[in-house]
């Protein structure tokens, strides 16, 4: 999968169909962020455990964030200095796991 930063129409495109998340930042250092809300303390770290191990197995990892019933995911590919293609796919990935824990 490609490193390089998506351009801001596929940006935008995926930001209309993936309710939820949000861009944030300048344009050399944009990160994705959704906040995801669960039913119990438990449940939101089971969301955190089976996204980290997805993020070892494709090797690409988010930055979350565990509070009380909920988790923010914060999506950047550091070496590029922004939003690649891993990251959508990734962001994809956290909201079909996050099914698993409603």
């Amino acid at each position: 999968m490609s490193k390089s930063l998506v351009q801001p129409e596929v940006l935008e495109a995926f930001l209309e169909h993936h309710r939820g998340w949000v861009a944030q930042g300048e344009a050399n250092g944009l990160t994705l962020r959704k906040r995801y809300a669960f039913s119990a303390y438990t449940r939101a770290l089971g969301f955190v455990v089976a996204s980290a191990e997805h993020a070892e197995k494709v090797n690409h990892h988010p930055d979350l964030t565990l509070g009380y019933r909920w988790v923010v995911a914060v999506l950047t590919t550091h070496v590029d200095l922004g939003i690649t293609h891993r990251d959508l796919a990734l962001a994809e990935a956290l909201d079909q796991i996050y099914q698993d824990y409603l």
